[in-house]
């Protein structure tokens, strides 16, 4: 507590409780006394009526004679302090003092000043001012009278006053870039207060601004999972902006520097657009912040020495927007040549990992597999841990889309890399790996949740693919348990978000499937027309045309659509050896042995309908995806049945006895 500041008595009351007169310690009395005391104090120079007072002391179980010994006590609390601090107003008594000799008061004009200087743009005196308020505080205020109903609503609201200069004072250190050991205050505050979403936008700002970018995303994740679960809400706009800020790498969450003039070089523009770009290509999936990117990109590059490696990065990035957007690779390839030869480990790096994800149809198998194990290498010059991160997450992709046996065990040494440091994108991408695998395994309500989870981990880590990859995910989980039609109008919705990737079909080839299987064949047939077009040999090869494809098999299937059903065949011929997975590897419909032999189904050719099927059915076992395996006997089982040849029925009974018994291991009901 700080000395007399009125000359004569000095009340504290933020922490233990106590009077000064001169100086010196004063006792004024018991319990009684002190509480009649601090209510007075609390009421800052107004009158406190006698009743209110007796209420003060014994809530609503007044003793007889309750206002003669409220005016007793009074006579005794004047008699322990200067007798003309208490005067007797009507309808009770007020506490005559200066109001600075209250701590309380004190401490709430330093806090206002400081805010005030905090709004005028002057953070050094915020800070000197909060500071000052903020030291006054020895404890909780008026801790010792809990019972006292009125000192414990004064107690808390100063409470929430000294809450809101501490966040004050926080930004004012971090405006004079003060902002040493912010980190572990802001840790700890977070924790004791996690739905205040301004201490996470301050720690956010505190770790990037300490170089810590990967825990600073890390950090808004944990904040929207917590008002997520505590209140069902998203972040505040306030809250998104940071975030969006740390992604970007803005340099307005650095600290200001006092009569600094604030210039762009070329080289930090050059940065700061590489920064904008993300982990992936396409990061910014609506077309006018697509344009933005790629505007940003052009004017850095005009303005970075061309032969320089920031030029190189930058030619690699626009090549990677250009073709991802064209579904073409030329351009990506050629600068990953250039890299390559112009020996710079980073450029090379990033040209590797991007031109990787320019190339996730199914006919870039083989070449996907050598960029992602060059990157591998790659990443031991460049000395950066993301690219060795990145190069193990391709490697794996590609084994799952590949249909792989050995593809969890390399998931299983990404797994390992991330658990010895964190890497959110890659991180995403893992746990949707696990969704997939979770769902083959036939465990749906542990994939549902998962799913759920995933979404969540991918907009914490600001990747837009997050809300595709739910529903594709949860078409995945209603497709095997009977249940598609259930997601009509969801799918309606997501078919046309401006966050899905502009060369991505497929959610009009679920909402076909979808709208077919529950009998609503116009609202099916209109979805079919626009995935096809022209020609389905015109859609992109892109991440999900297969599954696309897959779609427009099973639709053709419902509707009797033998045209579509035949294109469909010719397409998927050449890839029967690969399972239909969905972007990533992040969801998994089986053989494309299934839906090559229900297009052959839908057209009549019996034999080669249970060629595939009876394929499908091994490659499903293969991949142990034993909702697949089910669908898969069923339809076989079907093919066999309308072939009709000797020993077809047994077989198709022997067939349907096995998918019943299997779709019993995973809770769905026998058909």
């Amino acid at each position: 507590m700080v000395g007399n500041t009125t000359g004569g008595v000095d009340l504290g009351v933020l922490g233990p409780f106590e009077v000064r007169i001169g100086g010196a310690p004063q006792d004024v009395g018991g319990p009684r006394l002190r509480t009649l005391l601090a209510v007075l104090a609390a009421e800052a120079g107004r009158v406190v009526s006698v009743p209110a007072l007796g209420h003060a002391l014994w809530g609503e179980r007044l003793p007889e004679h309750a206002d003669r010994t409220v005016r007793t006590y009074l006579s005794r609390l004047r008699a322990s302090v200067d007798p003309r601090l208490i005067l007797t107003r009507s309808p009770g008594y007020l506490l005559h003092v200066a109001p600075e000799a209250l701590d309380a008061a004190r401490f709430e004009q330093l806090a206002g000043e400081g805010r005030r200087a905090l709004a005028a743009g002057e953070p050094g005196a915020a800070r000197d001012h909060l500071t000052a308020a903020l030291a006054l505080w020895r404890g909780n205020a008026y801790a010792e009278f809990d019972g006292v109903e009125t000192l414990r609503a004064e107690g808390m609201r100063l409470a929430r006053v000294r809450h809101n200069a501490v966040q004050d004072r926080i930004d004012a250190d971090l405006a004079t870039g003060e902002d040493t050991g912010l980190i572990a205050e802001l840790e700890s505050l977070t924790a004791a207060f996690p739905g205040h979403e301004r201490l996470w936008a301050q720690l956010m700002t505190a770790l990037y601004r300490a170089g810590r970018q990967g825990d600073a995303l890390e950090a808004f994740r944990r904040a929207r999972h917590g008002l997520i679960t505590a209140a069902g809400v998203e972040p505040s706009p306030v809250l998104a902006q940071v975030h969006r800020q740390v992604l970007a790498h803005d340099p307005s969450l650095l600290p200001a520097r006092p009569g600094a003039v604030v210039t762009v070089p070329g080289d930090a523009l050059a940065r700061a657009a590489l920064g904008l770009g993300g982990v992936w290509v396409h990061e910014h999936r609506t077309a006018a912040a697509s344009e933005q990117l790629l505007t940003r990109l052009r004017h850095a590059l005009a303005e970075v020495d061309p032969a320089s490696a920031l030029a190189r990065r930058l030619r690699t990035r626009l090549a990677g927007e250009e073709d991802y957007q064209a579904v073409t690779h030329d351009r990506i390839l050629a600068v990953t040549d250039e890299t390559r030869v112009a020996g710079d480990p980073v450029a090379h790096a990033e040209a590797l990992s991007l031109a990787h994800h320019c190339l996730l149809g199914p006919d870039h198998t083989a070449r996907r597999h050598a960029l992602a194990t060059e990157l591998v290498g790659v990443s031991g010059r460049s000395g950066r841990r993301t690219d060795l991160v990145m190069g193990v997450l391709w490697d794996t992709v590609d084994l799952f889309l590949a249909g792989d046996p050995h593809a969890q065990r390399r998931l299983g040494e990404l797994d390992d890399l991330l658990a010895a440091r964190k890497h959110l994108a890659a991180g995403f991408v893992a746990d949707a790996l696990k969704v997939m695998l979770a769902i083959r395994a036939g465990r749906f309500r542990e994939a549902e949740q998962g799913a759920q989870a995933c979404a969540e981990l991918g907009q914490a880590a600001g990747d837009l693919d997050a809300l595709g990859w739910y529903g594709a995910q949860l078409v995945a989980i209603r497709w095997f348990q009977g249940r598609l039609g259930e997601l009509v109008p969801v799918l309606d919705g997501l078919m046309h978000s401006p966050t899905l990737s502009p060369i991505d079909n497929s959610y009009y080839a679920a909402l076909a499937v979808a709208a077919a299987s529950s009998g609503d064949r116009r609202t099916a047939a209109g979805a079919l027309a626009r995935l096809c077009g022209g020609d389905l040999g015109t859609l992109p090869r892109s991440s999900t045309w297969l599954i696309s494809l897959c779609g427009a098999a099973e639709t053709a299937y419902l509707l009797g659509d033998t045209e579509t059903a035949t294109r469909v065949s010719e397409l998927l011929r050449p890839f029967g050896h690969l399972p239909a997975m969905a972007s990533l590897a992040i969801a998994c419909f089986g053989s494309i042995h299934h839906p090559l032999g229900t297009a052959a189904l839908t057209t009549g050719d019996l034999d080669r309908a249970v060629a595939h099927l009876r394929a499908a059915v091994q490659h499903n076992l293969a991949l142990a995806h034993w909702p697949a395996v089910v669908f898969s006997r069923r339809r076989h089982a079907e093919a066999l049945v309308r072939r009709g040849d000797a020993g077809d029925a047994v077989a198709a009974a022997s067939e349907l006895a096995a998918a019943e018994e299997e779709a019993r291991t995973f809770g769905e009901p026998p058909r």
